[in-house]
């Protein structure tokens, strides 16, 4: 199998070249090539790959900020055109494991018509093993304490960092939606997935440790998200579920998660005013706006 680690960056020099210089150690046992597809990123990067005599390193830089949306796309886009037949994407801060790697593509060896092998995320800030992907519905998350015994479990989607894609979607132009920008991009494009027949699984014994934000209950993380994103996580959900066919009974779950945001919001967050401004805008957008592929992303500026 010809596997591309694709790396995501948004100006994070330090973290991208501490993973490139441990990745490299599994080229070309598990990885062909090394890709890293940069937002407005500096030269130091570049000039790294270069004075290092890195020839299996790839970097892109775009000269506006892609999102995690654009930016996966952009990366499983470059390998297919490069005949890559899978591609490792893993996010600037992701884990790199030789042994995750090698048993997501153990599991993906010989199957056909697979569209992702996921790993088992483990978020280190609750102890827990994150099984969401195992429904269909967005909410509410699944967690569990002790780790599933079968070794793979059929899923509808799962988290982008660490997730192993097959490119065979990629080139019959199946692909992450761009104009999600940030936020839900990857339970749309699981939804894709599915919608046109392909496999995804959880091979369970391939743990992935994660400290996704979201996953802390503290006060001090409910308080601090950045406004902004209350605006993609309602539009993002919304455009998500109107894309996907067979569907309807999904806009509770939305009703549902723009009431606790809103409740959230009330009693514990700050920039309150601000917040609902971008909740019922996000609303607003997601069940207007068209969801032609060549949609943009919303100006922040207007908020």
């Amino acid at each position: 199998m010809k596997v591309w680690l694709a790396i995501s960056s948004f100006q994070n020099d330090d973290q991208v070249l501490t993973t490139v210089e441990k990745a490299r150690a599994f080229i070309p046992e598990l990885f062909e090539h090394i890709l890293i597809v940069d937002s407005e990123g500096t030269d130091r990067v570049p000039h790294a790959i270069r004075d290092r005599g890195w020839s299996d390193v790839e970097y892109r830089n775009y000269p506006e900020n892609l999102g995690s949306g654009a930016n996966l796309a952009e990366r499983l886009k470059v390998a297919a055109s490069a005949g890559a037949e899978y591609v490792y994407a893993l996010n600037h801060d992701g884990k790199i494991d030789a042994s995750v790697v090698g048993k997501l593509i153990e599991a993906a060896q010989g199957r056909t018509g697979l569209g992702a092998a996921y790993p088992l995320s483990y978020f280190t800030e609750t102890c827990s093993y994150n099984l969401t992907g195992t429904r269909e519905l967005p909410l509410p998350a699944k967690l569990v304490k002790v780790a599933p015994a079968e070794p793979i479990i059929p899923v509808y989607w799962s988290s982008s960092n660490g997730a192993l894609y097959s490119l065979e979607p990629t080139r019959k132009n199946i692909l992450p939606w761009p104009a999600m920008w940030m936020g839900w991009e990857d339970l749309d494009y699981g939804w894709r997935l599915k919608d046109h027949g392909y496999e995804q699984i959880l091979v369970t014994n391939a743990v992935f440790p994660d400290n996704q934000e979201y996953t802390v209950t503290t006060m001090s993380t409910i308080v601090r998200k950045p406004a902004w994103r209350a605006y993609y996580n309602i539009r993002n959900l919304v455009l998500a579920v109107r894309r996907s066919r067979n569907r309807p009974m999904y806009h509770a779950v939305v009703a549902f998660r723009l009431i606790g945001e809103c409740v959230l919001t009330l009693l514990f967050r700050e920039e309150k005013f601000k917040r609902f401004r971008l909740l019922l805008a996000g609303a607003r957008d997601g069940y207007t706006a068209t969801c032609a592929p060549d949609a943009r992303s919303i100006s922040m500026n207007k908020f």
